[in-house]
């Protein structure tokens, strides 16, 4: 048995407490995928005790099959509620757990009417995010993935921002950056590029436009990959040419404020402490209403995912071997915007960032 499966079953019984599930559905893809290593788009899990099954239909049953061992696979034919319902009353389950965030309520409306027609009596528990809090502490396989993942981003950013011009157009450098990492292996983007030059960079998640990009302006540029399911994210903020006084006074500020909660983020620490060790930064020099988002998020088989460190979600502590971004940012309407970005692996004492792009932000122009 997989030592995700055994923990899934163990975690099922934390979870529910005062009101115990006999079986867990689980319908979210990423945690289909974890606990089972099925990667097909489709597919639902329902694990007791005892038992695990996989319900998938006709296009993915042979890949069910070499990818989940550990599973029984069962064949869905037409919708999947009344097959669900089935299983459930050949189990003997009376109350089934469900992942509340992730089943629709429509879908779950035809689930109850189809265990009303197939297993009249059982009942359903909402749960919420119980293989999600097993996905936070990444293995060492996870990690190495995630590496490599960083690692492709890493190279494909300076290979496209040193041969950067002015009169480039944002589209054109996020579509550079997509083709550097797909030839270096990526197996998709990790979210669409962010590209947003001088005033653009105002707004955190700009679009790439056809605007070009001007010399002496910053240029915030936000990119990932996706490598084998797990994700990279990594920010940079470059001038082509010679920035002026105001862009090294808010970059160094950024870079200050990273490196405070580089430095002093380390596992048991809740998120707001870990956003606190920048915000406070960035705060002191007045400011604070120009970082509105949080300081970093944790990253793997989701762009975003649990924990964060942030002064709104962040009440969760940060345990050893979560992977974290950590992007400070300040964004100035008229102006532009510098964010810098690294992920890291959360440690007992201390972190071990794993982004080795440079931070220099000066594309020589030569000549």
């Amino acid at each position: 048995m997989s030592g995700q499966l055994a923990a899934l079953r163990r975690r099922i019984v934390e979870v529910a407490g005062d009101a115990p599930v006999d079986a867990l559905l689980v319908s979210g893809g990423e945690n289909r995928r974890y606990v089972s290593g099925f990667t097909g788009s489709a597919g639902l899990l329902l694990v007791t005790e005892h038992e695990a099954l996989l319900l998938t239909d006709f296009r993915y049953v042979e890949q069910a099959k070499g990818q989940a061992p550990d599973f029984e696979i069962v064949k869905i034919e037409g919708p999947p509620w009344p097959t669900v319902a089935e299983q459930v009353h050949r189990l003997g389950a009376g109350k089934v757990g469900f992942e509340s965030e992730h089943l629709t309520v429509d879908a779950h409306l035809r689930l109850q009417q189809a265990l009303q027609e197939k297993a009249p009596g059982v009942q359903t528990v909402p749960l919420r995010e119980v293989v999600e809090a097993l996905r936070v502490t990444k293995s060492a396989a996870e990690i190495a993935l995630i590496r490599k993942a960083v690692e492709i981003g890493d190279r494909a950013f300076e290979a496209v921002a040193a041969g950067l011009r002015p009169g480039v157009t944002e589209r054109e450098v996020a579509w550079r950056l997509e083709v550097q990492m797909r030839e270096r292996g990526a197996d998709a983007l990790a979210f669409p590029t962010i590209v947003a030059a001088g005033p653009n960079g105002a707004m955190a998640h700009h679009q790439p436009s056809d605007r070009p990009i001007q010399p002496g302006e910053p240029v915030i540029i936000d990119m990932g990959c996706r490598l084998d399911g797990y994700h990279s994210d990594m920010t940079r903020t470059i001038v082509l040419g010679e920035p002026d006084t105001r862009f090294w006074e808010i970059y160094r500020l950024v870079l200050r404020a990273q490196q405070s909660c580089e430095d002093g983020l380390k596992a048991g620490m809740a998120g707001t402490d870990g956003d606190k060790l920048a915000r406070d930064v960035i705060e002191s020099a007045g400011h604070g209403d120009d970082f509105g988002h949080g300081t970093g998020h944790g990253v793997g088989l989701q762009i975003h995912e649990n924990p964060f460190l942030s002064r709104t979600r962040g009440d969760v502590v940060v345990p050893e071997g979560t992977v974290l971004t950590v992007e400070p940012g300040i964004y100035l309407p008229g102006w532009g915007g510098v964010r810098i970005e690294d992920m890291l692996v959360v440690g007992a004492s201390r972190c071990l960032v794993l982004t080795t792009a440079h931070k220099f932000p000066v594309v020589d122009l030569g000549g």
